[in-house]
């Protein structure tokens, strides 16, 4: 700028002065278009007045056609026909009646679930100052055809603000909220959960239901958002402060996992249906049932050797579940004729959980069974959840039961850590399970400082060069197909 000549310095203001002049032409131009907007704001609310007035009007002229038909067959009117004057009527009082009816009042009810993860908590105070911004929010999710959002504030303070009487305003404070934009007459009920390290959801606060009125501002709502006036018992995610919940079981590998469950209730009244004497049909009880053939041993004709404990089962069951179980008890294998299958790389408290998921087809009484210490002295400690699922995952993938090997990958993907990715990993690499390898890849990508400092990694660079290989391929964003590729080209050069 400083050689620049006089004549090249007047000619750069004069084209600055041009975009400036278009700037402040394009300013005019979009503040028209403000208005226009806001006009059409204006009308899209006058026009939902004038469907709710023509909604209110329908319902009144329903009930007004309904009376007249009442009066013309005498049933209503300012002169019904009295019962003394009918003796067709007087005999049906004669006559034993049943009559009834099921009055729903959540028929117009409509539900959403919203897992929301905040990745990198430490930073989420820091980035908030920089960008200048109150909270985190995500993105709209919408219920009932009304606009949700959620926020996360980490000192509980503003989340929304609206002109009102004095100069403060309507404000509301709180940490981690529901917002509510503007909307109908709606019942709004919420629920909030906070994922604990290594577990599931926890409801954090009571569950909560709001009616709101037509044409409500944007409201935000929490265990503790509130006005301002007054601070709330417990302020921040189980009464925690910001700092506080960085070092607690709710964040995991400075992950924060949260879920809400919101219900709309529409305006409408509720629904009656006639009550009839029906039959009353039990539900499905095949999971049950099968769960008590397995564990009384009825009928059972293959036993089990795992680790020196014997587990009796069912053959028919087993072939129909497993096609390496069909291969093993019908081709003419050893198994085939003694119906004893000997495990050695399988702990019975393991193997008990494959076989209870093989009869169930349940992944609650799997979860059941794995968070219970086993009878009859069998040796299950030692075993972590994650040391479980892992068991649970090779098992499964040796006689190749798909919806249970996908079931343990999904776990172990909100499972990983910096101290366990790597053995994850390596598990997953082995057992060609895509999906959990690849969460594994991310997350190493994304905390790769603090996982490279561990023992388990260093282990891993010198047992598995090639899962290494992967992990560079990955980091530098190499698509599947050409990684695959690569590593196929370094085995063939005998590198791996």
């Amino acid at each position: 700028m400083a050689d620049a000549t006089a004549d090249s310095l007047r000619a750069e203001i004069e084209a600055t002065k041009q975009q400036v002049q278009a700037e402040r032409a394009k300013g005019h131009e979009l503040r028209k278009e403000m208005v226009q907007a806001e006009e059409r704001q204006r009308l899209r609310r006058e026009l939902d007045k004038q469907r709710k007035t023509l909604a209110e009007e329908q319902d009144t002229n329903q009930w007004r056609t309904q009376y007249r038909r009442d009066v013309d067959e005498d049933r209503s009117g300012p002169a019904p026909r009295l019962l003394a004057q009918s003796s067709a009527r007087r005999e049906t009082l004669l006559i034993d009646r049943f009559d009834g009816e099921t009055t729903n009042c959540s028929h117009r009810v409509a539900k959403g679930e919203y897992i929301w993860k905040i990745t990198s908590m430490s930073w989420v105070r820091s980035m908030l100052e920089q960008e200048d911004l109150n909270y985190v929010q995500s993105k709209i999710f919408q219920v009932g055809g009304q606009d949700f959002e959620f926020a996360y504030n980490p000192d509980g303070g503003m989340l929304l603000w609206e002109p009102g009487p004095g100069p403060a305003g309507s404000a509301q404070h709180g940490s981690l909220a529901v917002l509510l934009w503007e909307g109908g007459r709606i019942a709004l009920r919420y629920r909030i959960f906070v994922k604990v390290r290594g577990g599931d959801f926890v409801q954090w606060g009571e569950t909560s239901t709001e009616v709101l009125e037509d044409e409500h501002g944007c409201k935000a709502f929490g265990p503790d958002v509130h006005d301002g006036s007054s601070d709330p018992a417990k302020m921040g995610i189980f009464g925690l402060t910001h700092e506080e919940l960085l070092r607690s079981e709710w964040v995991e590998g400075d992950i924060l996992t949260v879920k809400f469950v919101l219900e709309v209730r529409l305006e409408g009244d509720c629904e009656s249906r006639p009550l009839s004497p029906g039959i009353d049909i039990p539900g499905p009880t095949m999971s049950q049932d099968n769960r008590a053939l397995w564990e009384k041993g009825t009928c059972s004709d293959v036993e089990f050797v795992v680790q020196g404990y014997s587990i009796q089962a069912h053959s028919p069951v087993l072939c129909a579940r497993s096609e390496v179980f069909q291969k093993q008890l019908t081709v003419g294998m050893q198994e085939s004729m003694s119906k004893v299958v000997v495990i050695e790389d399988c702990d019975p408290a393991t193997f008990r959980a494959f076989l209870q998921f093989l009869y169930t087809d349940t992944f609650p009484n799997v979860t059941e069974l794995m968070a219970h210490r086993l009878s009859q002295g069998e040796k299950s400690e030692g075993f972590s959840r994650i040391a479980r699922l892992q068991a649970l995952l090779a098992v499964s993938h040796k006689y190749e039961v798909t919806r249970l090997l996908r079931w343990c990958e999904s776990q172990l993907c909100d499972q990983l850590s910096n101290s366990e990715v790597s053995g994850i990993l390596c598990q997953a690499h082995l057992l060609e399970a895509g999906h959990l390898e690849k969460a594994c890849l991310a997350f190493i990508k994304e905390h790769m400082v603090d996982v490279i400092k561990l023992p388990a990694f260093a282990e891993l660079m010198r047992q598995w060069p090639d899962i290494m290989l992967r992990i560079g391929l990955f980091s530098a964003g190499v698509p599947d197909m050409e990684a695959a590729a690569a590593l196929d080209a370094s085995r063939c050069l005998g590198i791996l």
